[in-house]
């Protein structure tokens, strides 16, 4: 029988006067916090920490919670480590804890409970579940359920897979049950009790996502509890039904079709309920239901009701932070940026090698959109406007213009400035859907628009900017009797009348991108760059080139006197610019060019090259060197100086940093990472030309070290180099031939192909692939089967890799038969097949070319 641990008693006053140190004001946080960390190799550590968050009653709330939430971030990291009877003590403690009278101590036991459970997984902690089980199912103490019900809702949406862990054992029968199906019955029935409802709801909601076998056997009793709470007084309850009815619609909408007038009806009175978050969960669901199996038809009869509901959610409140944000940038325009301006920025990765389109077998393609709106609130107006667009797409203009069009135009002279927002907010809602029935409008729409860029309000003005952009497609599209494309399928021309429409918007836009408040100029450039990438669809970017000198010359005066906080969008303006009209055209226009690029570089220099904020700018001049091309040429040695200056003194500051970790030699991962990117970016774009800056550079003794970096965030970068170097100047990498394909292989070695690894992984195939195109046969011998293996497991289906990472390794192995054919000849038999199924679907390129030489 194992012991049951006690503390020390002087260890335990120690701890608990450093917690106690630690909520003085005053207190030098920074040395107890060095303190407890030099304590965690401790073995009982951990213990203490429970023993005083459990059980210490005579201590003050806050350094009981303390030891909590330090007991919670120890435990993601040395759980796995604890001894057996160490993990029991702290178990127990918290079974105790999620029982006591304290709220604030139960939810931080629940925070902890779940970090446990995703180290053991439910069938290592059964105490738990039997626990939860006869808690939902017999308590009558508030704060027991209160403890049970946050527990569950933490581990379940931590981690939903676990509920269908089979467990065995006398508590729940004979034979094997899965969590779900001890848990569900008992949520089922707090659904009728009005203190519990609500949790008990949103445990079930959470658990749908995922649907475990418990819930799945007992569908048909959710749905008619469901119904049953519709009416309920409170409106946390009638939310989590509203997100109940949204599910069902989506993944089961069977359940429902008996009940679908009634549902509707109930919808939009929820829709307009005086509690905002109900009417939000409401408003989701004519999202669901557009996306559901069920006829878009039954929406018709009640679009008279649900458009003018739609329009009225769509209104700002007028306490919205979004409003008082932009009214705050209107009364402080000139002044500088706050911190508190200034969005989180991290260098962004855009030179992954790709042979496909970068995605993942089996994910979200969109998992990676950098989309700004994704970060902030999602509110009542967003939805009603999002279910506005997706009625007007599903329903079409026949059935929405009608109804909206009247409410549009009188909301358009209302004196009072949300109104007329909403209006703008509808039209370009709409535009996707009802585009047809809004071309003979689309002039006067316009005309319209384009004084309202001039509104004193600034969210009028925002609105405008998001508005025109989204019509800049239709504007664009050529005369009927002029429908011809080219080779690439883009149309060669726009209706006279049209092309002067496009004029007015381009030019409306460039007048906000130099709008003094941050916000609106903000919205302006994110409309520039939907105007210049439609521009670039249509004509290649013809249009803009009559309107260049307006177009460069707000762009420059906006990069000089724009500030921090929207510096990394105007500088996107910039990439787009160059990269729509292209390197070709803008060299005959070495003027533009100068107005770009030399306020760009004054930017960086004003900032100084070293410091943090620049990464942003070092992306954009990436991305401009290799839109230009040839044509940035003049700029290139300043810029590869200073980029490889940077990279020389990131890694220094690396190695200091890993000899000493007080060193004051500052490490930025993005910095470092930034300049790899810069280097890549002009091999790509300046190609044989860079050959002469790498001679007269370190770079060829900087680059094996960039790859071999334990970060693979840094390796990405440095492969992506490796490769761009390897095509424009092969004479400075293959004196390293042998070293480099070691260290493209070390990437590629199973146990390295996870997740976080997939891109530099990517990375790393692709670039051998351009080594072994450029190679000396002879010297590829000595690695032509090791390359073969490590190339053919991404396409064996035995580890899980990105779909780009299957394309390159098709490519790979393509270029290692064309190079080695006798060696590769007989490997085939262990890769023939999914190799030809790879390479069949690659893009037309010279890399397909030359991987289907080397098969045949």
């Amino acid at each position: 029988m194992a012991l049951v641990w006690q503390p020390q008693e002087a260890a335990y006053m120690q701890l608990c006067q450093l917690l106690s140190e630690f909520q003085k004001p005053g207190a030098n946080q920074a040395l107890i916090l060095q303190q407890l960390e030099q304590a965690k190799h401790v073995p009982d550590f951990n213990n203490y920490l429970s023993f005083i968050f459990s059980k210490s009653d005579n201590l003050p709330m806050e350094v009981r919670q303390s030891a909590g939430l330090l007991l919670k971030n120890n435990l993601k990291q040395q759980y796995a480590g604890l001894s057996e009877d160490f993990r029991n003590y702290i178990k127990g403690d918290l079974l105790h804890v999620l029982s006591l009278p304290q709220r604030v101590l139960r939810h931080t036991a629940g925070s902890i409970t779940t970090t446990i459970v995703g180290a053991l997984g439910l069938a290592g902690w059964p105490e738990l579940v039997v626990w939860w089980s006869g808690t939902l199912q017999n308590t009558a103490d508030a704060a027991v359920l209160d403890g049970a019900l946050d527990s569950l809702q933490k581990v379940v949406e931590d981690h939903p897979h676990l509920l269908d862990t089979q467990l065995v054992g006398a508590s729940w029968g004979p034979g094997p049950a899965p969590v779900s199906g001890l848990l569900v019955t008992p949520l089922l029935g707090l659904l009728t009790a009005p203190a519990a409802a609500e949790a008990a709801l949103a445990i079930l909601n959470e658990m749908f996502g995922h649907m475990p076998a418990g819930l799945q056997a007992a569908l048909p009793q959710y749905t008619e509890a469901v119904f049953k709470l519709a009416t309920a007084e409170s409106p946390g309850v009638r939310r989590e039904v509203c997100i109940a009815f949204c599910q069902l619609v989506t993944v089961h909408p069977e359940l429902l079709e008996a009940h679908l007038p009634q549902l509707i009806e109930y919808m939009i009175i929820s829709n307009q309920d005086a509690n905002e978050s109900v009417a939000l969960e409401a408003a989701e669901f004519w999202l669901a239901f557009c996306e559901s199996e069920l006829g878009i038809d039954l929406l018709q009869p009640v679009l008279n009701r649900l458009i003018p509901v739609l329009m009225k959610n769509m209104v700002f409140d007028e306490y919205d932070e979004e409003v008082q944000a932009a009214e705050d940038a209107e009364s402080r325009q000139g002044q500088p940026d706050s911190d508190k301006d200034i969005k989180p920025s991290h260098s962004k990765h855009a030179r992954t090698r790709a042979g496909g389109d970068g995605t993942a077998v089996g994910e979200d393609e969109d998992a990676n959109d950098d989309d700004d709106e994704d970060v902030r609130k999602w509110n009542l107006r967003k939805c009603s406007a999002a279910a506005l667009d997706m009625l007007s797409t599903h329903l079409g203009d026949e059935h929405i213009l009608p109804l909206l069009l009247p409410i549009v135009q009188q909301r358009l002279l209302d004196p009072d400035w949300k109104v007329r927002e909403s209006a703008i907010l509808a039209l370009g809602a709409v535009s996707e859907g009802c585009h047809m029935g809004l071309a003979p409008y689309l002039t006067d729409m316009v005309k319209m628009l384009i004084p309202v860029l001039q509104d004193p309000r600034p969210m009028v003005r925002m609105i405008t900017c998001w508005c025109l952009s989204r019509y800049v497609q239709w504007v664009l599209i050529p005369p009927s009797d002029d429908r011809q494309v080219d080779h690439r399928g883009q149309s060669s021309s726009v209706a006279p009348e049209n092309e002067a429409l496009f004029v007015a918007i381009l030019l409306g836009l460039l007048g906000r991108v130099q709008d003094g408040n941050s916000y609106v100029q903000e919205a302006a450039c994110s409309g520039l760059a939907d105007l210049l990438e439609h521009a670039s669809n249509v004509t290649h970017g013809r249009l803009l080139l009559p309107r260049l000198q307006p177009l460069v010359e707000t762009l420059s005066n906006a990069i000089a006197t724009c500030g921090r906080r929207n510096l990394r969008i105007v500088l996107d303006a910039i990439s787009t610019t160059c990269s729509v009209i292209g390197g070709r055209i803008l060299s005959e226009y070495p003027a533009a060019v100068q107005q770009l690029v030399v306020p760009v570089l004054n930017r960086w220099q004003s900032l100084g090259f070293m410091e943090r904020d620049v990464v942003p700018i070092m992306e954009s001049l990436t991305n401009i060197a290799a839109s230009l091309g040839p044509a940035f040429e003049p700029y290139a040695p300043a810029v590869f100086e200073k980029a490889v200056v940077l990279l020389r003194a990131q890694q220094e500051a690396r190695k200091a940093q890993a000899a000493d970790a007080t060193s004051s030699h500052l490490y930025e991962p993005d910095l470092h990472m930034a300049a790899l990117d810069m280097l890549s970016g002009l091999a790509d774009g300046l190609r044989a030309s860079v050959e002469p800056l790498v001679t007269a550079s370190p770079l060829p003794t900087l680059l094996p070290a960039a790859c071999a970096d334990a970060s693979s965030d840094v390796r990405q970068s440095a492969f992506a180099l490796l490769g761009d170097m390897t095509k424009a100047c092969p004479s400075h990498v293959l004196p390293r031939l042998d070293e480099y394909i070691r260290l493209c292989l070390s990437c590629l070695d199973v146990p390295m192909l996870t997740e976080p690894n997939m891109p530099s992984a990517n990375n790393a195939i692709w670039s051998l692939g351009e080594l072994v195109v450029k190679a000396d046969p002879a010297r590829l011998r000595a690695h032509t089967v090791r390359i073969c293996e490590a190339a053919a497991t991404p396409l064996l289906g035995s580890v899980r890799v990105t779909r780009a990472l299957q394309e390159n390794a098709a490519i790979c192995l393509g270029r290692t038969a064309l190079m080695c054919p006798d060696q590769v000849a007989p490997l085939l038999p262990h890769f023939f097949s999914p190799w030809c199924a790879a390479l069949r679907n690659l893009r037309d390129d010279l890399e397909k070319e030359q991987a289907f030489r080397g098969l045949v």
